[in-house]
């Protein structure tokens, strides 16, 4: 077996030009592709939202309790 590198040069890609679509075809075309996306039921999205909640919060409290301990910090260094 042998080691060589092949090195081919990329051929060059003709020019493309896409026509423009109208507003019409563009609002036609979205309502057919969220068709197709399969939605969360509504106990699903409860869920999941209260599971944001929990995360944002518990972060909420963390990142607090951390300014409140390094601003302790910095009066008792400071003041």
């Amino acid at each position: 077996m042998t080691d060589e590198k092949r090195t081919t040069t990329p051929t060059p890609q003709p020019d493309v030009r896409r026509e423009r679509t109208g507003p019409r075809q563009f609002v036609r075309e979205t309502r057919g592709e969220l068709k197709r996306v399969q939605w969360p039921t509504r106990r699903e999205l409860l869920s999941y939202s209260a599971v944001v909640l929990v995360a944002v919060s518990i972060l909420t409290l963390y990142v607090f309790g951390l300014d409140q301990a390094f601003g302790q910090i910095v009066f008792w260094m400071f003041g």
